[in-house]
C-alpha cells in the first residue's frame, strides 16, 4: 500500500472516531461510503470479461436501493443502509480463498465496511426508534440469493468479481441516498 493510501486511511479512520454522526451530519457517512468504493475499485480494476458468462448465471433482480427508499422517512432510509451494509459485511465474512485481490485491500475493505456500519448503530439505535433495526424482506432476499450464488459456484473467483461489481452497484446507491438525506436535513 502506497503511503497516500495509508494517510487517506488514516485520516478517515481519525476523522471517523473523532466527529459524531449524529444522524443530522451524514457527511462522515458520505467520505467513508466514498473511500470504501475507491478500496473496492483498487481490489480489482474493471470487470473480467472472462466473467461475463457467469454473471448471466446470477439469477436475481438487482436491487434498487433508491427506488426501495423512495418515499419513505429519514430514519427508514438509514435502516435501509444500515441493513444493506450489515448484509455486505456478512458476504465478504465469508471463502474469500479464491480471490486474486490482494489482503491488505480487501482488509482495508471490509475495516471500512465496518466503520460505515459502526457510524450508523448511532442513528438505528437513536432515542425513539425501536430497539431492534426493522427487516426489509426485499433486501434479505437479494443478499439471500447473492450468498447462495456464491455457493453455489463455489466460491470461485469470477462468482466474487459478480458480488464486487454487484457491491460497487449498491455502494454507489448508498452515496446518492446520504446526500438525498443529507438535503432533507
Amino acid at each position: 500500500m502506497d503511503l497516500a493510501s495509508v494517510w487517506r486511511f488514516w485520516i478517515v479512520w481519525v476523522l471517523s472516531g473523532t466527529l459524531s454522526l449524529g444522524c443530522e451530519r451524514l457527511q462522515l457517512q458520505q467520505v467513508l461510503n466514498t473511500e470504501t468504493l475507491s478500496k473496492l475499485n483498487e481490489m480489482g480494476g474493471p470487470f473480467p470479461r472472462v466473467c461475463v458468462e457467469e454473471r448471466l448465471s446470477l439469477k436475481t433482480k438487482s436491487l434498487n436501493l433508491m427506488k426501495l427508499s423512495k418515499g419513505l422517512q429519514t430514519q427508514d432510509r438509514i435502516q435501509i443502509v444500515h441493513q444493506t451494509l450489515r448484509h455486505f459485511i456478512k458476504i465478504y465474512s465469508m471463502n474469500l480463498g479464491s480471490v486474486t485481490w490482494p489482503q491488505d485491500k480487501v482488509e482495508n475493505f471490509r475495516l471500512l465496511l465496518d466503520r460505515q456500519l459502526e457510524e450508523l448503530e448511532e442513528c438505528v439505535k437513536k432515542p425513539g426508534s425501536e430497539s431492534r433495526p426493522r427487516r426489509n424482506a426485499t433486501i434479505h432476499k437479494y443478499f439471500r440469493k447473492l450468498r447462495k450464488f456464491l455457493k453455489q459456484k463455489r466460491f470461485s473467483d469470477c462468482a466474487w468479481e459478480i458480488i464486487r461489481a454487484e457491491t460497487r452497484a449498491r455502494l454507489q446507491q448508498i452515496l446518492f441516498i446520504t446526500a438525498q438525506i443529507r438535503r432533507r436535513n
